[in-house]
């Protein structure tokens, strides 16, 4: 397993520069955002793009039917940004990568996308929140299906065990860390670390 990072404040002008030039698509894409960091969010997708795959030809970037991202006859993929931060995990096995900034915003949803027993392991603590969120962010991302499954029908607390999730009739680890203020969780078919 491959994991990159990026912080936008760190994008320089010469990786916009490659960017235009290697992934006119994906440049353009970020050119119609209306903020900066929006902006700097979609150009950073392309800089770990091209970090992960050196010879990639915007053309091989394809969608799933849910909107996942894969480049033909390549290793799996996925990526993820929040506030400051994008993220891109590889792997020759599906992945799902997800990164959130520990925020009050989403804390309230607790009820609608957690089970009983998830919401009582949160005690009310923000940060098992993002802990939880971001696990089934990136089971449903490496599984393929987006959110199109309810998240309450999932429970992600044998993550917090080291131990697997059966979900699509497979087996799936996932391992999360915090970085700062900010929460990342990747799953994949592998018990791995970052």
């Amino acid at each position: 397993m491959e994991y990159h990072s990026l912080c936008i404040d760190d994008i320089t002008s010469e990786m916009i520069s490659d960017v235009e030039v290697r992934l006119p698509q994906r440049f353009a894409k970020a050119k119609r955002y209306k903020f900066e960091s929006d902006f700097k969010r979609s150009i950073g997708v392309g800089v770990l793009l091209l970090r992960a795959f050196p010879d990639l030809k915007e053309e091989t970037i394809q969608k799933n039917e849910n909107g996942k991202l894969y480049i033909q006859n390549q290793d799996c993929f996925n990526v993820s940004h929040s506030g400051k931060y994008v993220v891109l995990v590889k792997d020759k096995n599906p992945i799902g990568v997800d990164i959130e900034q520990i925020k009050e915003r989403r804390f309230s949803i607790a009820e609608k996308v957690f089970t009983e027993e998830e919401q009582q392991w949160m005690e009310n603590k923000k940060e098992r929140f993002f802990y939880l969120w971001t696990q089934k962010e990136s089971l449903v991302k490496a599984v393929g299906c987006g959110i199109t499954v309810p998240l309450e029908s999932i429970t992600v607390l044998p993550f917090e065990r080291k131990e697997p999730v059966f979900f699509c009739d497979e087996n799936w680890y996932c391992t999360t860390k915090q970085i700062e203020d900010y929460v990342v969780s990747i799953c994949g078919k592998e018990n791995f670390q970052f």
